[in-house]
């Protein structure tokens, strides 16, 4: 037990050179965005589910084993205006080499807007996208115990701007055997830009995540609590209207250090769960999540709404998985997620 606690103090100890970069100062956002269905009605970060499911690899590279091999998923996640991301994860090995691979692409389209000068007068038209090449493997340290790796290779256009990056995301996943407990620790986005649209570098998102899952012993139900952005603990800001849409705080949280401080240490936590429905844990899956965060950061003064919530579905039918989520985004709406997965080896001829 030792060994595990230094490997995972090691990973703590790098990513120390996070704290105070500030959101505002970060690029590459789309990184942020979830990479599947499934991790959308989560709340869009879960690094501690320990299945075959292969999108769960870009959240937590740990998490990728034998049983991915030849597994592949297709997303699409719907945005406002037309702006939409795409992601595609695919599952391999290298070889002799005794270790799970995993391989993606991540794309993200802002369409076209129109290209004006500083008087207003439109001269054309003006568009933007941003694509991330990922490769990704995982080692087995102990019985108990894996590590994972995943380095991103990111390409960005914004009108006449581009810029290159590379980002490496370090994870660890341990399991308590006997338990149906699992623990992931991941250090998301370590990098930025290589070459930048202009002449200052710029850090990616990064964000240091904690999480454990718990699927409970006398029902089909997985509970999982996952804390985000410990790099930063100040996730609040301040808003001169005051805050209204407040579900784990007292309204006049300006009054009260204590409400202020409850309120900023739910802002790292997603609580999700996920009931498993049918034999082994079966074809029907149905997902809900709650992020303070988002609520908060969505929300509108001095109306109340869902934002923060999110909820899906996965249903597997023969070789087939299809995946869907919806996130409340705000009172404008929501944005929807579909995801298909599958494994080649459900192709192969029997004799």
């Amino acid at each position: 037990m030792q060994k595990h606690l230094k490997i995972i103090i090691l990973f703590i100890l790098l990513s120390s050179n996070s704290f105070g970069q500030v959101g505002t100062t970060n690029t590459y956002k789309f990184l942020n965005i979830s990479s599947s269905a499934r991790i959308s009605a989560l709340g869009n970060n879960i690094v501690s589910i320990d299945d075959n499911d292969i999108s769960l690899a870009n959240e937590n590279p740990a998490v990728l084993k034998d049983e991915m091999i030849r597994s592949l998923s297709l997303s699409h996640k719907f945005f406002f205006s037309g702006i939409s991301s795409q992601n595609l994860d695919y599952g391999f090995k290298i070889g002799k080499i005794n270790l799970p691979f995993h391989a993606g692409i991540q794309f993200m389209n802002y369409g076209q807007a129109d290209m004006a000068d500083i008087y207003g007068d439109i001269s054309g038209t003006v568009s933007g996208s941003d694509l991330a090449f990922l490769l990704g493997a995982s080692y087995k340290l102990y019985e108990n115990l894996n590590l994972g790796l995943n380095t991103r290779f990111i390409y960005s256009n914004l009108g006449t701007y581009n810029s290159f990056g590379m980002t490496v995301d370090l994870g660890a996943m341990y399991h308590l055997k006997g338990k149906n407990f699992d623990i992931g620790f991941v250090i998301k986005n370590l990098g930025g830009t290589i070459d930048p649209y202009a002449d200052e570098k710029e850090p990616a998102p990064m964000n240091v995540m904690v999480g454990i899952s718990k699927r409970l012993e006398h029902l089909p139900f997985r509970l999982n609590i996952t804390a985000t952005h410990l790099n930063r603990f100040n996730l609040s800001y301040d808003d001169p209207n005051g805050e209204n849409n407040i579900i784990l705080t007292d309204e006049n949280q300006d009054k009260s250090k204590f409400a202020e401080f409850s309120d900023n240490f739910f802002r790292h936590l997603i609580f999700s769960g996920e009931f498993l429905l049918g034999k082994n844990d079966g074809p029907m899956r149905l997902r809900f999540a709650y992020n303070h965060r988002k609520a908060k950061e969505m929300s509108v003064y001095p109306y109340r709404s869902f934002a923060g919530f999110s909820f899906g579905f996965g249903l597997k039918m023969k070789k087939f998985t299809i995946d869907y989520a919806y996130n409340i985004h705000n009172l404008a709406g929501g944005k929807s997620h579909l995801t298909l997965s599958t494994n080649l080896n459900n192709f192969k001829k029997k004799l």
